[in-house]
């Protein structure tokens, strides 16, 4: 049973990191984008920005958030 118990206590960590992590990328992708106009169009909306550095930052984060939502799939 305490093995158990130890397993759901890291499960939710992961699930709080994970959290963490995504609200972050959603923070740098509304800084990078200048809204949160991407959420609904997604990684096309980046296509629209014109330096490359944002393009590629944008990317990124939204890369992560993709990753995040895979893994929560799993937990």
């Amino acid at each position: 049973m305490l093995s158990l118990s130890m397993s759901i206590s890291k499960s939710k960590n992961l699930e709080r990191k994970l959290n963490n992590i995504a609200q972050e990328a959603t923070h740098e992708l509304n800084n990078v984008c200048g809204s949160s106009l991407w959420e609904s169009l997604g990684f096309t909306f980046f296509d629209q920005l014109e330096d490359p550095d944002k393009i590629a930052k944008a990317n990124f984060y939204y890369g992560q958030l993709q990753i995040i939502n895979e893994i929560k799939f799993f937990i």
